[in-house]
């Protein structure tokens, strides 16, 4: 199994993705050795618990209870060491809409009582199926005819575990076509954008599964630590290559039940033990699963948000709650719990393929542990007097600072070369542009009011569309780093332009300004993620709503705790906002509560200036998300509560009807094809902001320096 994994590595790292085709091969392996999987879980738990006595099972399952928790708070406490190990980091992100989306609710009665164990079956709902298992064969424990039926199913385990063997002896090849896949389609963007994490979960991975557990069961029990790593070798490298630890259960209960033969400690009660103890280890929260913490923690940080060490109780308690269900069930409800944009878990899905590599090889070691250390404590042959244990007790906590400080340096140099996000917004580009003119200014010839009245035939004739825009209007208007006006609207602006067959000129305008440039015909069209608001109404014309946006807070990050909810903002005292925007609807608010007070700016740069003489900005999530990019000082939260969405939308002058009806019907035609969608996509969400490199090999290096000469 060694040999075609480091085989496999190999064949990928020199041919690349031209080994893609081997990914079917390893998939079939893979479902090859599930065959066996459910029915060894129903047999080995039946009966192994219907052999033992009432007695003999309520004494096991404490002291496995015991062994478990003790791991799991060894564990955890290890997993938020390491969570110190992420540098500094101050970073935006764009926005996401699980903002404004409610958290995720966990059914832990659908994940644990298996009303129907045959449908728990057919859809590998493993917890549902163990407690069914769990409970069917303590039943039988009191049964005096229970030997018929369980020397019946002892007859199929038997015969499961014959199958299993005979797969496992052909898996190399399933191992090496999933290796060479693997090593060779993944992408250097996906191990770019994660590297910092993958050197937190690999360092914590190899602590957790070299140093920590099997030492303490070298401390703790008679089984030397070299024997224990090489019992473990089987399992470990199938988990590793294939990223499936429940593939290799029966494997690891035949493995724990021959080592115990060969050390002379085996008896009919450790045989029972491991056949109970390893499906139940796999279905509660393992120390493998619990490393993808890490990811979490780490989404914390790269939003600019960390998790600070008042929120480690909660953190924890909603982590052990989530973990009993599903990773991909319990990773989404933490990113939400700690209002962290949903979309990081697009993240932790991308480099899935690579953290199974340290997940599932953890699991396997933490299952070792946990059924070893149970049966030794079952045994009463658990102790820590000797000199030996002594050292691997003091060998992992003086390990665990060097390996922290290894994953600390890594990191620090790591996020240094990476790119910051201010500077992936600076230089988004508007991908499809016609001839553009960008003022600073109105135009003189604009100013005597002769351009007032313009239509599509007006505009066609002089060759040119007008178009107003806020300057730096985030990111809706804004200009990057060349000094080009992009964003949002700007790009619809030369999209508009596009299929006119027009070039396009921008005036800039304050909000202030709309109605009076328009009416005078400084410009045609007003396109800077504009309000559309009951007050404007009757100055201006406005298209249909081209987005709805949410409402919310910007402020500096030990701010935001002050504004998580509606009513926190009403008792808490006297308050300052600042906004360009929504006067009609903060008036409101002042109204009902005068003791928060509101201030209409120029621009928003006005307040990044002078941000101490306000408490926050309101501004859209949208945009508030692009200027925490820019400032990663700052952030943003939307209040629970009524807190309120509101329509954008281009203007015209009041006069100007058929280019209202014009540009209504091209925005109708834009939200058909999609055009509008993509634009949301890219500059709101960021969505393709980074380029794709091309994959690496070896051969396309030979081919290339062939090529030269």
């Amino acid at each position: 199994m060694l040999w075609a994994l480091l085989l496999g590595v190999a064949t990928g790292l020199i041919f690349g993705e031209r080994v893609a085709f081997l990914q079917p091969i390893g998939t079939g392996f893979v479902k090859l050795m599930q065959i066996t999987i459910f029915p060894y879980i129903v047999v080995s738990l039946i009966v192994g618990l219907g052999k033992f006595n009432p007695e003999q099972v309520k004494s096991i399952l404490v002291k496995a209870a015991t062994v478990m928790v003790t791991l799991w708070i060894v564990g955890l406490a290890a997993i938020w060491c390491f969570t110190l190990t992420l540098p500094k980091h101050d970073a935006g992100t764009f926005f996401s809409p699980a903002l404004i989306s409610p958290a995720t609710s966990i059914d832990f009665v659908a994940q644990y009582i298996p009303d129907n164990p045959f449908a728990s079956l057919a859809e590998g709902n493993v917890p549902a199926i163990v407690i069914f298992c769990i409970a069917l064969g303590m039943s039988l424990i009191a049964n005096k005819r229970k030997s018929q039926v369980l020397d019946f199913l002892e007859v199929v385990g038997q015969g499961l575990t014959v199958i299993s063997k005979k797969v496992i002896a052909i898996f190399p090849i399933g191992i090496f076509a999933m290796s060479a896949s693997t090593a060779g389609t993944l992408s250097v963007e996906q191990l770019h954008n994660l590297q910092v994490y993958w050197v937190l979960v690999l360092c914590l991975g190899l602590y957790l599964m070299l140093v920590l557990l099997p030492m303490l069961v070298a401390a703790a029990t008679p089984i030397k630590y070299r024997d224990l790593i090489y019992v473990m070798r089987n399992a470990w490298i199938t988990a590793f290559s294939t990223g499936n630890v429940f593939i290799v259960l029966p494997v690891i209960t035949e493995g724990i039940k021959a080592h115990m033969r060969k050390i002379g400690r085996n008896d009919e009660q450790s045989d029972h033990i491991a056949e109970v103890l390893v499906p139940i280890a796999y279905t509660f929260p393992s120390l493998g699963k619990l490393t993808t913490l890490i990811f979490v923690m780490f989404a914390a940080w790269l939003t600019g948000n960390p998790v600070s060490f008042s929120d480690i109780p909660n953190v924890t308690l909603s982590a052990m709650l989530s973990y009993f269900a599903n990773v991909h069930i319990a990773i989404p409800f933490l990113l939400d719990s700690l209002r962290i944009p949903a979309d990081s878990y697009q993240l932790y899905l991308s480099m899935s393929v690579l953290s199974a590599k340290v997940v599932s090889p953890t699991t396997v070691v933490y299952i070792f542990a946990f059924v070893l250390l149970s049966i030794f404590y079952c045994r009463k042959q658990l102790h820590f007097k000797r000199l030996r244990s002594a050292y691997y007790v003091i060998l992992p906590c003086a390990l665990l600072p060097a390996f922290m400080v290894v994953s600390f340096t890594l990191n620090t140099q790591l996020a240094a070369s990476s790119k910051a996000a201010n500077e992936v917004i600076a230089n988004m580009v508007v991908s499809d542009k016609v001839p553009a003119h960008v003022l600073n200014h109105v135009p003189k010839a604009y100013q005597s009011g002769e351009l007032s009245l313009t239509n599509i035939d007006v505009i066609k004739r002089r060759n040119l569309l007008r178009i107003g825009y806020v300057v730096d209007n985030v990111p809706f208007s804004y200009f990057n780093q060349k000094n080009e006006l992009v964003g949002f609207d700007i790009s619809l602006a030369h999209k508009l332009a596009s299929d006119l067959d027009v070039e396009v000129e921008f005036i800039p305008f304050k909000k202030y300004q709309l109605s009076e440039y328009l009416n005078k015909g400084y410009f045609d069209i007003a396109m800077s993620g504009l309000e559309i608001n009951v007050a404007d109404l009757t100055k201006v014309r406005f298209s249909h709503k081209v987005l709805e946006l949410q409402l919310a807070i910007l402020a500096k990050d030990y701010e935001l705790a002050r504004f998580t909810s509606i009513e926190q903002i009403r008792n808490s005292g006297d308050l300052s906002f600042a906004h360009m925007e929504y006067g009609p609807l903060l008036k409101q608010v002042s109204q009902r509560t005068s003791s928060i007070q509101f201030k209409q700016l120029t621009t928003l740069q006005d307040y990044f200036k002078s941000p101490e003489q306000f408490d926050g900005l309101v501004i859209s999530a949208e945009a508030g998300f692009a200027w925490s990019m820019f400032y990663p000082e700052y952030g943003v939260v939307v209040p629970e509560g009524d807190m309120q969405k509101y329509p954008v939308g281009f203007a015209v002058a009041k006069r100007n009807l058929d280019l209202l009806s014009y540009v209504d019907a091209w925005l109708a035609i834009q939200q058909i094809n999609g055009s509008i969608d993509n634009a949301y996509n890219y500059w709101i969400l960021g969505q393709g902001t980074k380029s794709k490199e091309t994959r690496w090999s070896v051969l396309d290096d030979v081919i290339e320096s062939d090529e030269k000469k």
